[in-house]
């Protein structure tokens, strides 16, 4: 086999399933937000209608009684609408099958993407003569896990070249340290996560706050009506809260932070211990990430 064609082979399928995974995570997180929003107008015009057909049948005009009575059809139809839109979103787009096979295309694509690095920098397995056969015989074992899912993916463009092997400078700038390292993917994504948690749960507490204004209105007045808008925030809240679970915003941004700074350890211990050994810094650093993989994958099984 001609130099660099098995670690070509590797590059392409990694590729693939990194863009499989890509789709599936932005067609999911377009669905759970569609779901969201769907609930909010569904619950939202079926209490209004509710409210509008409840004045309508007190109503003494005729022509404000009509009026009111289709208003009142035509909100109740379009949150009933909503609401069963939902339902089919969840269903056909939020399914244990996709959820599953997001879960498996990303673990996938970041089991090649350790071998490549291993490979790349001759560590581990691949301190052998036999470097190539090895990978090879690993990149069979992890696509032998991913076969149900070859419907998900979309082939590379064609002609991928094998990148150059590496060395500890070279390892770390590309896969820790550098600019599109782990180091600041975790960082970016996490200061991410927490403004999207930080936003939901201010939308939880004002939603709270005025559940609690409206449920003293309907003590002090007994008008009955604030008290179908009680209901509506409840339910609104705990939509929200529902996304945010579903998104695994906190889960993630205290698993992303905690990989960062072991990272940043291992990187610190292998210099303090001189930087010699480049397979005690590939195979520290890999061991964190592929742990951090499997903590992921664990947290989206529990969904």
């Amino acid at each position: 086999m001609p130099a660099g064609t098995a670690l070509a082979t590797v590059v392409g399928d990694q590729k693939r399933w990194s863009t499989a995974a890509g789709s599936l995570k932005s067609s999911i997180e377009k669905a759970r937000l569609a779901v969201l929003w769907l609930i909010v107008l569904g619950a939202v015009l079926e209490t209004l209608a509710a409210q509008i057909a409840h004045v309508s049948q007190i109503e003494e005009i005729k022509r404000a009684h009509a009026t009111h009575s289709g208003l009142a059809m035509a909100l109740g139809y379009l949150g009933a609408s909503a609401l069963a839109v939902s339902a089919v979103v969840r269903q056909w787009k939020l399914g244990h099958e996709r959820i599953q096979a997001w879960v498996l295309c990303r673990s996938g694509s970041e089991s090649l993407k350790r071998e490549m690095y291993r490979y790349r920098t001759q560590t581990g397995p691949y301190a052998s003569t036999n470097a190539d056969l090895e990978l090879l015989n690993r990149r069979d074992e992890i696509l032998d896990k991913l076969k149900p899912y070859q419907k998900y993916t979309v082939d590379p463009q064609p002609g991928t070249n094998a990148p150059d092997m590496l060395d500890a400078t070279g390892y770390l700038d590309e896969r820790i340290t550098g600019l599109k390292g782990n180091l600041g993917f975790f960082g970016d994504r996490s200061n991410e996560y927490t403004k999207r948690l930080k936003l939901l749960n201010g939308a939880q507490f004002l939603l709270a706050i005025f559940g609690a204004l409206l449920a003293a209105a309907v003590t002090l007045t007994g008008t009955q009506s604030y008290g179908a808008w009680v209901a509506v925030i409840t339910t609104i809240s705990g939509a929200v809260a529902a996304h945010a679970l579903a998104q695994r915003y906190e889960q993630l941004t205290i698993s992303y932070r905690a990989t960062a700074q072991r990272l940043e350890g291992a990187v610190a211990r292998w210099n303090a211990s001189g930087g010699n050994k480049l397979s005690d810094l590939v195979e520290g650093c890999e061991k964190i990430l592929i742990e951090e993989n499997q903590g992921w994958i664990a947290g989206a099984d529990q969904q």
